[in-house]
C-alpha cells in the first residue's frame, strides 16, 4: 500500500519503503533498541483481555496480528487464542518471528507472512479472522482510513478490530524525535476524532476508544498516552 508524500519542496517520500528499510535493518536488535517493547506487548494484550474478554477463546479465536514485527504481541496473545497469523512488510521481521515461534515450540499456533495488504480478493488465501490486532503501527501509516478499511475486510461478521497507538497530545506537540520522522507521518500522535472517523468509514460499529496506559517506548522520547480502540464488523443480514 503505497504512501508517497510530496513535501513542500516538491520532493517525494514513501513511508512504506522507509519503514520496510528501517525494520529490515533493525529487526534483529529491536528489543535492544526498544527495551520497553516486550513490556508494551504484555500490557497491551492484558488491557485487551481486561476490556474485551469475550474476544479471547483459546479453543476458537483466530487472529491476524497486523504489523506484527518480530512477534511480541503474537507471543503475548498465544496463550489466549487458537491461532495467530502475523503480517508485516519486513521480511527480516517475519523471519525472526517464525524462528522464535519454532524455537519456543509454538509454530503450530504462530505463523508470520510478509505481505503489503491492500484488501484485495485472495490475499492471505482468502482467510477471515475473529480478531485483528494492530499495536503501535498506525502512527507509521499515512492513510489510516485506507488501512482500517483493509483490516476490516479480513474480519468475519461479528469479528473485532483492536488497535493500540499513541494519543495526540493536547498541545499538538511532536511526540517522536527527528530520527524517526522519515518513517512516522503522524509525529503528533493520533486524535480520537481521526480514529473514530477511520473506524466508522470502514463500516465498523460499536466503536469504543479509551486510554489504556502511559508509557515511553522510544529511548529519549517523553512518555505518551496510549489508547485502545475497538470496532466490530456487523453481523451478516439474515
Amino acid at each position: 500500500m503505497s504512501q508517497v508524500t510530496t513535501t513542500a519542496q516538491g520532493a517525494t517520500h514513501d513511508f512504506v519503503e522507509a519503514n520496510k528499510k528501517y525494520f529490515d535493518e533493525h529487526a534483529d536488535k529491536f528489543e535492544e533498541e526498544h527495551p520497553k517493547a516486550r513490556e508494551l506487548a504484555l500490557m497491551t494484550v492484558a488491557k485487551m483481555r481486561e476490556r474485551y474478554p469475550a474476544l479471547f477463546d483459546g479453543a476458537r479465536t483466530s487472529v491476524m496480528d497486523f504489523a506484527c514485527g518480530t512477534g511480541l504481541i503474537s507471543q503475548a496473545l498465544r496463550p489466549h487464542v487458537k491461532s495467530v497469523v502475523g503480517v508485516d512488510i519486513s521480511q527480516v521481521s517475519v523471519d525472526i518471528y517464525n524462528k522464535a515461534a519454532a524455537d519456543l515450540g509454538f509454530a503450530s499456533q504462530l505463523k508470520a507472512v510478509r505481505a503489503d495488504l491492500k484488501g484485495e480478493p485472495g490475499e492471505l488465501d482468502g482467510a477471515k479472522f475473529d480478531l485483528v490486532t494492530c499495536c503501535a503501527a498506525f502512527h507509521h501509516i499515512e492513510a489510516i482510513d485506507a488501512i482500517t478499511r483493509t483490516l476490516a475486510s479480513f474480519l468475519k461478521p461479528g469479528g473485532a478490530l483492536l488497535v493500540t497507538d499513541i494519543r495526540a497530545a493536547p498541545d499538538g506537540a511532536e511526540l517522536f524525535p527527528p530520527t524517526h520522522h522519515h518513517m512516522v507521518p503522524h509525529r503528533r500522535g493520533l486524535s480520537e476524532a481521526a480514529m473514530r472517523a477511520a473506524f466508522a468509514g470502514a463500516g465498523l460499529v460499536g466503536v469504543e476508544l479509551r486510554d489504556a496506559y502511559t508509557l515511553g517506548i522510544i529511548p529519549g522520547a517523553p512518555e505518551t498516552v496510549w489508547f485502545l480502540v475497538r470496532g466490530v464488523k456487523p453481523q451478516a443480514a439474515a
